[in-house]
């Protein structure tokens, strides 16, 4: 295994931790963002759908991956981790 799938390796439980755990403690508004990341909208697209400065879906984002524990990563997208917190919550249930 090379360092890089330890370190996706690594994250991905990380992710799960966050699953069972982090989601509960997200808004309801951060919920409906973390939803639209999931569709593969960008910050300006959900700032759009929602009608929302960018710099509020900006600072929604920071906050959900503060809450999920998801940590910047010169190897793994936040953005990825954060929708496959999302799918792994909803495949526990």
């Amino acid at each position: 295994m090379t360092v890089l799938e330890r370190r996706s390796a690594g994250s991905l439980e990380a992710t799960y931790h966050a699953a069972t755990t982090g989601l509960a403690r997200l808004s309801r508004r951060e919920h409906e963002v973390l939803r639209l990341v999931a569709l593969g909208l960008s910050d300006a697209g959900i700032a759009a759908q929602l009608h929302l400065p960018l710099a509020r879906v900006e600072g929604l984002c920071a906050r959900i991956f503060a809450t999920l524990d998801l940590v910047p990563s010169p190897h793994l997208d936040r953005r990825v981790l954060a929708v496959l917190t999302l799918l792994q919550a909803r495949a526990a249930r």
